[in-house]
């Protein structure tokens, strides 16, 4: 039970510092100010929308590679991950820099 208490708190935590980055991100990038509860949803979307969607979409990748194509499993999930990489970082610039 502790265990989960745990990952709750530091869920949280992990969460609000990540609102905190995303908006001096956005700071130092000259971009306008917005009030905290967008920050907060813009990268609530982010975490569980968009990363998710990343992920099902890279997931799929490597199945067809595997069983589709007949590529060998470590290929696929390198190529998966490099993918889904690139798609999150290239996403999560594009929140930065929106206007």
């Amino acid at each position: 039970m502790w265990s989960i208490l745990g990952d709750l708190v530091i869920g949280f935590f992990d969460f609000v510092a990540d609102v905190l980055l995303f908006r001096a991100l956005r700071r130092k990038h000259g971009r306008r100010d917005r009030s905290v509860a967008e920050d907060t949803f813009e990268v609530a979307r982010f975490d569980f929308v968009t990363m998710v969607l990343v992920a099902l979409v890279c997931a799929g990748l490597m199945l067809l590679l595997t069983f589709g194509l007949g590529l060998p499993a470590g290929w696929s999930v390198g190529i998966g991950v490099t993918v889904g990489v690139i798609w999150g970082v290239w996403r999560y610039a594009q929140l930065v820099r929106e206007r």
